[in-house]
């Protein structure tokens, strides 16, 4: 090799002698510290793909990595002398020179001539300007690599460079691209194709120009075969298999653009820009798909229930002067179509113009160009090319746009966007009742109630069979109300599923953790566990009376009122919460002091700092519903604090674990978390965080949380026979609606509102709005498991007691319950009234005092 590079130091000197001082090479030797722009990809906790971030969509292979046959193909295709040329193929560029005479003549695309070592020093090294002093420059620089790197190095950043269509750069990329595979699973066929598409990836694309691809793939196949790389046979062999490519789709396989966007932002925060779209990272999060799905679903589901309720307001356009024109016309705008004039041929792209010129190769000068074929004409029917061009309102999920072709009584026809047709039976349109001034119209008795010949609709597959031979469809409806599901772990932290309203597509807004709304009565439970903490019992006597609150001079007085009016006088404590009494609660709070339930909020995170107003015990400050279900994930874990958080880890590209910078709970209190490797050793258990409240006065709030399910605001759940705890929500006018509830290992809140808030409706109450939409979720995501039960910390004593009256009881009855109680604060019996109708004095002490 020494007298070979000697060779080419000379032509080097005369190369540079050529080219003068304006040379100014780059230095090759900064290829050793090759790092290319990298994809960043985010993973589920399962290990399935949930999103990528690039700026080049680059997943870097070592060569070792690569199956020797791949790496053979782009030899093959590209520069079948690499194993033995010095950078530069003098035989390879005087066929390209003498091709490139001819093509320029007949107006043809012109040939490369560059070896792989020059296509290195040209992409990684110079710029894609055509000239001769670039050529100079990359002939100069391929005998330098040559010199510096071995044959497997410079392959190694040729095959992670190259950019091979479908946004892909390198093999990486390429195969999960086009094959969804690693590249050391590819077929010889598969790694003949990609490398058929160094020269030009758009010309060889399998959709839309199969034979073409086909074509070149064999090409490649026989240049192997020609090389000794395979055998005649193998070729033979790889030929005759298809060419099947995945279809031009993401490879995400989870569904969750909430949760990835609110990842890409913590990244973003912690990282940059930079290493967020170029770094390479690979990030580890907490979202469990099959949760996810559930909570998109029942989400979704509960927000057109309560959408559909509120009736039809309209189609999203109509077409049907278009769907009127006669067929002549129709033809007209079709011939129009098709003569319009063709958009100009780009120009050449030829590589050695600068080269030729600079060897003394005198070009002839023409202006050929070449035939434009006439366009196909457009036979697609005029609804069906207007649906292809509509500007989409959005891309939501299962749904199609559809144009309503013919409509009578029973049924529309329907057209798809891929030319297909369907109906829409009369029986799927009960719900479909005209907004009339603000009111439902008149019940509807036909399809032509509802739809109109050119509506442009929504429509989504129905699972209804069609009474004739047709696809059965569903119309549907964007909802104006939206809200937000999130589901956490409770003794981790982990947010495992997040959807922040109806569709991505539609509205970007997380409402899971950008929206600030008033949590209204799902407050309540941090009141009573205050008052538990403070010497209160659940059966301790409160009156639910008219109350008003002084709130200091020049302030008007403050009235609290329950829902629905009316006051129930004495009643226990835990019937304030089941009942969800607004009185009680206030008068609560104002006998026990504010500070208090300033204290537990804060502590538990449902505000950051709140103001000492009567109030606010009503849930009239604001919160996330992140925030608030972390804190009512607290309850449920015994009161110990956690904080939420998506990402588990983040590697860099070289598998280096990465701070997160508060993204991730810190674990210096986890030594076995800190373990090197894994020798058989039992998982790490991170240590609880921080006691937030009192454990006993914690284990009777998840009692009385139970029996809101039971027997109280949530009752709905009963029937669902699972242990479940939780609140219900309604703020003032009804503008918010909000259940938050858990079971032992799982906490899970939901908010539905207006973005623009206003008034859900008379009667829209947290019970009747989020309630069903958490019992959807919650007995999918608990079928086929052990849920558990909520423990019991040590020192609990339990009595029976009357839950109306809230004294001792004894045997069995409707109202009898089992009750919680710090030792020594158990209820005595209800009063003895003697004769004389005086009290007991004995029947005065063990409730507590009324309150």
């Amino acid at each position: 090799m020494s007298a070979s590079f000697s060779v080419a130091a000379v032509l080097l000197q005369l190369l540079t002698a050529t080219a003068g001082p304006e040379l100014h090479l780059p230095d090759a030797g900064q290829l050793a510290a090759y790092r290319p722009p990298q994809t960043t990809r985010i993973y589920a906790a399962d290990g399935s793909l949930l999103r990528e971030y690039y700026v080049e969509n680059r997943v870097v292979v070592p060569i070792a990595s690569l199956p020797p046959y791949l790496v053979q193909a782009f030899i093959s295709a590209e520069d079948q002398n690499f194993r033995h040329h010095l950078g530069v193929d003098p035989a390879g560029l005087g066929r390209a020179m003498v091709a490139n005479i001819r093509n320029l003549r007949k107006g043809r695309r012109l040939e490369g001539g560059s070896t792989i070592t020059q296509q290195v020093a040209k992409n990684l090294l110079l710029t894609n300007e055509v000239s001769a002093l670039r050529k100079i420059r990359e002939l100069i620089l391929a005998f330098e690599i040559e010199h510096d790197f071995s044959k497997d190095q410079i392959l190694e950043m040729y095959l992670n460079e190259i950019y091979l269509g479908r946004g892909a750069y390198g093999i990486g990329a390429a195969s999960a691209r086009y094959f969804g595979k690693p590249p050391a699973e590819l077929s010889l066929s598969e790694a003949a194709f990609l490398a058929a598409l160094p020269k030009a990836p758009n010309n060889y694309n399998p959709i839309t120009r199969p034979d073409a691809a086909r074509a070149r793939r064999d090409y490649v196949l026989d240049r192997m075969a020609q090389d000794g790389a395979i055998t005649v046979a193998q070729a033979t062999d790889a030929k005759a298999q298809p060419l099947a490519v995945r279809a031009q789709a993401p490879l995400e396989t989870v569904h969750a653009p909430y949760f990835a966007e609110e990842v890409r932002r913590s990244l973003r925060k912690s990282y940059g820009n930079d290493q967020l779209y170029s770094g390479g990272l690979t990030v580890r999060t907490t979202l469990d798909p099959r949760l996810q799905r559930m909570a998109d679903q029942a989400l979704r589901a509960g927000l057109e229930r309560f959408d559909r309720n509120r009736g039809w307001r309209g189609p999203i356009a109509n077409i049907s002067a278009m769907l009127d024109l006669p067929a002549a016309a129709q033809e007209v705008a079709q011939s129009e179509a098709a003569q319009a004039p063709a958009a100009p041929a780009p120009p050449q792209q030829g590589r050695l113009l600068g080269a030729l010129s600079a060897m003394g190769v005198h070009l002839p000068e023409h202006e050929a160009k070449p035939a434009v074929a006439a366009a196909p004409k457009d036979t697609r029917p005029v609804w069906q090319r207007f649906l292809n061009g509509i500007d989409r309102p959005a891309e939501i999920d299962g749904w199609n746009l559809a144009v309503v072709l013919e409509v009578d009584r029973q049924a529309a026809t329907i057209g798809l966007e891929d030319g297909t047709q369907g109906r829409v039976d009369r029986g799927d349109l009960g719900w479909a009742r005209r907004v009339e001034n603000g009111r439902l119209g008149r019940q509807v008795n036909g399809a032509d109630d509802v739809l109109a010949k050119g509506d442009v609709i929504w429509v989504r597959p129905s699972e209804k069979t069609s009474a004739v031979a047709v696809a059965a469809y569903s119309l549907r409806q964007v909802p104006e109300v939206s809200g937000a599901l999130v589901a956490v772990d409770p003794f981790t932290g982990k947010v495992l599923a997040m959807s922040g309203g109806f569709d991505f597509s539609l509205s970007e807004f997380n409402r899971a953790t950008q929206a600030q709304r008033q949590p209204g009565s799902a407050f309540k439970p941090f009141v009573y566990l205050s008052a538990l903490e403070h010497g209160y019992t659940p059966s301790s006597l409160l009156y639910d009376t008219p109350l008003s609150v002084d709130q200091g001079e020049g302030v008007a007085r403050y009235r609290p009122r329950n829902y629905g009016g009316g006051y129930i006088g004495v009643a226990t404590l835990r019937s304030g919460v089941e009942r969800s009494r607004n009185v009680m609660t206030v008068r609560l709070l104002v006998e026990m002091g504010l500070q208090p339930v300033k204290e537990t909020a804060e502590a538990f995170g449902v505000y950051k700092d709140m103001p000492l107003y009567p109030s606010m015990g009503l849930g009239a400050g604001e919160t996330t519903p992140l925030k608030l279900t972390t804190a009512y994930a607290t309850i449920a874990n015994g009161g110990y604090q956690i904080s939420p958080y998506l990402i588990e880890r983040v590697q860099d590209r070289d598998g280096r674990s990465l701070a997160q910078g508060g993204v991730t709970p810190a674990r210096a209190d986890c030594v076995p978390c800190a373990a090197p490797a894994w020798t058989g050793q039992a998982a790490p258990v991170r240590p609880l965080g921080q006691q937030l409240d009192d454990p006993i006065a914690n284990y009777q709030m998840i009692s009385i949380l139970q029996g809101v399910t039971q027997r109280g605001t949530a009752a709905r759940l009963a029937g669902l026979g699972l242990p479940l705890a939780g609140k219900t929500g309604t703020t003032n006018d009804s503008n918010d609606a909000w259940f938050v509830g858990f079971s032992p290992h799982l906490a899970v809140g939901i908010f539905v509102g207006y973005d623009k808030p206003r008034t859900l409706g008379a009667g829209a109450t947290g019970g009747s709005i989020a309630v069903p939409i958490f019992s959807d979720f919650i007995k999918d995501a608990l079928a086929g498991s052990d849920p558990g039960n909520f423990a019991v910390p040590p020192g609990v004593s339990f009595a029976y007691v009357d839950r109306r009256s809230g004294y001792a009881a004894e045997g069995s009855g409707p109202d009898v319950i089992m009750e919680a109680f710090r030792p020594g604060t158990e209820p005595g019996p209800p009063p003895v009234v003697d004769t004389y109708g005086e009290t007991s004095q004995d029947a005065l002490t063990g409730t507590g005092g009324l309150y």
